[in-house]
């Protein structure tokens, strides 16, 4: 059965551990740290909390990478060591998606955006099998924060993201967003979204329940699919391939943004539309 792996097991990786598994859509979550039990101890505490919070998913703690062979999702959280893998996450990767091919990977922490260049570069990633989630957990507090602002739903509000790089943090694009299909900067003043911005920057980085939510949400679309788009990280596939050796690597690097991302069932990234 599909199994979701992840790579440490700090406050982001304990928090995505305890949210995936309670939204139960997953069989299994393999929580993988070489810090001594720290995995093992979150893992049982999670498991024992199925029964009064209603999930029965299979939650385990490891200390070697082993663990992620065969998952189909690898999500990155924290920094990780073990004997024989110094804490860098590109070496991390290179060797789990050798043990577990084709899995897309999911760089769930704020700083995890400027990983991917060098990821699909080095051909460690495939640019349609790996992603950073923060900036959907960017999308919504700002659908949050708009649609108080318009006093309506956030069900109702459509948020476009925009980035300098991936590295830097995802900002709203207006002049693509929307709140009940009309344009968001036509019923926003310039000061109402000059003061929402300010806002969302100083709600940057989110914490680590926020970006657990909006990691667990992009790991479920990418095995079971996506109908909804997701502003993510991701490097433009129609750049790859245009070089080779060190000059693909660098288009790789400028093409690193933010998209809408959705997947089909079963995990590749099917369309990246919305360029920043």
């Amino acid at each position: 059965m599909p199994f979701v792996a992840i790579l440490g097991a700090g406050d982001l990786g304990g928090a995505l551990t305890y949210t995936l598994a309670s939204r139960a859509r997953f069989d299994e979550v393999r929580l993988i740290d070489g810090a001594g039990t720290v995995a093992v101890g979150k893992a049982l505490d999670i498991r024992q909390a199925g029964p009064a919070d209603g999930y029965s998913t299979r939650v385990t703690g490891h200390t070697d990478l082993a663990a992620a062979a065969g998952a189909w999702v690898v999500v990155l959280a924290d920094p990780i060591a073990t004997p024989d893998h110094p804490p860098r996450a590109h070496d991390l990767l290179a060797h789990v998606t050798r043990l577990a091919p084709g899995a897309v990977v999911v760089c769930a922490d704020a700083s995890h955006g400027a990983l991917l260049p060098g990821l699909v570069g080095s051909g460690t990633c495939a640019p349609d099998l790996v992603i950073g989630s923060a900036p959907a957990a960017v999308a919504a507090a700002a659908r949050a924060l708009v649609a108080l602002a318009c006093r309506t739903s956030p069900a109702a509000v459509h948020v476009s993201l925009a980035s300098a790089a991936p590295s830097s943090e995802p900002v709203v694009d207006w002049t693509r967003s929307s709140v009940r299909g009309r344009a968001a900067d036509d019923l926003l003043t310039r000061d109402q979204r000059d003061r929402l911005d300010r806002q969302l920057s100083l709600a940057w980085p989110p914490g680590p329940l926020t970006l657990a939510s909006a990691a667990a949400r992009c790991a479920e679309a990418a095995w079971f699919g996506s109908r909804q788009p997701e502003p993510a990280w991701v490097v433009d596939r129609t750049v790859i391939g245009r070089g080779s050796g060190g000059d693909a690597g660098r288009k790789a690097s400028d093409a690193a943004c933010v998209l809408d991302v959705v997947f089909e069932p079963g995990g590749r990234l099917r369309s990246a539309e919305g360029a920043a």
